[in-house]
């Protein structure tokens, strides 16, 4: 699955609960299929740029800022994280609202 430009609002569904561990990593329950999963401290500033900025693309802006990485790299890392995430369901993406007439 690709990440699609125009679905770049990251939002966290209710079902999820995610616990922040001392060593920057991350734990996760989704409570709809009752799976864990965990990220270590890179995926869990990928995470963190995703939920906090509430985009894909303010987040990729805020990552290249923290990380010394190409940006081409970080792109396709966090593209391939954005997708990992969505599959599980420990995320949504989704279009940004607009005002209607």
């Amino acid at each position: 699955m690709a990440v699609d430009p125009t679905q770049d609002v990251v939002t966290v569904p209710t079902d999820v609960l995610v616990q922040r561990l001392p060593d920057d990593e991350s734990v996760f329950l989704n409570l709809a299929t009752e799976q864990y999963y965990g990220l270590d401290a890179t995926g869990t500033a990928m995470w963190a740029a995703l939920t906090e900025t509430g985009s894909v693309a303010a987040a990729m802006e805020r990552l290249t800022g923290e990380f010394d990485v190409d940006r081409d790299v970080l792109a396709r890392d966090l593209h391939a994280i954005v997708e990992r995430l969505v599959g599980q369901g420990l995320i949504e993406l989704g279009a940004e609202a607009t005002d209607a007439p």
